[in-house]
């Protein structure tokens, strides 16, 4: 427990308590502002961050370099108790998230700390990293020793490859069969086509 964070929670808490006395003390209901009472849920959730510190001490170890690298260029303050508590407790995909957004909408987007904090917890967490499969040098090695003909057949049988061959519509040895075929019925054809020229000329020469 540490508590010197919670000694700051304390102060916090006792300020914003003593600015909502103050306002119930002085300012009529009808003339009461906004902005007053916004400023205090301000110092109010410093306090519950300064709390939360207390308990369980911030850590950014989880965070890389480049990440907090990008945030401080984008003008988040990273000395500030809610956006480190708010980091620390966030994964850092969502980090990456928000702070993408901001990095795309920075023209935009001007008080970019307060955006960081409310956008933070409605990120989705994600893989980091490339989606694709890492394929490692040794994912490329074959076997060195050569498949037996047994467990080839064993294959074969099992998967009935040699009558899925047999049955393939555009199986190429049966193509070669066809053509073959094709070309032996044309030669028939042929020399049939031939017999009957040689008739019809001897039909010719024979008078009437």
């Amino acid at each position: 427990m540490d508590y010197e964070h919670l000694k700051t929670a304390i102060s916090l808490l006792t300020a914003a308590t003593q600015e909502l006395q103050n306002i119930v003390n002085t300012i009529p209901e009808n003339q009461a502002k906004n902005q007053t009472v916004e400023a205090t849920k301000a110092t109010l959730k410093k306090a519950i961050s300064e709390i939360s510190a207390s308990v369980n001490p911030p850590q950014t170890n989880h965070i890389s370099d480049e990440l907090l690298e990008k945030a401080k260029n984008l003008g988040i303050p990273l000395d500030d108790i809610e956006v480190i508590v708010a980091i620390s407790e966030h994964h850092p995909s969502q980090i990456a998230g928000v702070l993408a957004e901001i990095d795309n909408r920075a023209e935009n987007i001007r008080r970019r700390r307060e955006y960081f904090l409310l956008r933070l917890p409605e990120m989705l967490v994600e893989k980091l990293g490339s989606r694709l499969p890492v394929v490692k040098a040794s994912d490329m090695n074959w076997p060195q020793e050569p498949i037996s003909k047994e467990y080839r057949e064993a294959i074969k049988a099992k998967y009935k490859i040699d009558k899925l061959m047999k049955n393939r519509p555009y199986f190429r040895a049966s193509i070669f069969d066809k053509i073959k075929e094709a070309e032996a019925n044309l030669s028939i054809s042929q020399n049939q086509i031939k017999e009957s020229e040689k008739e019809s000329d001897l039909d010719e020469e024979i008078p009437f």
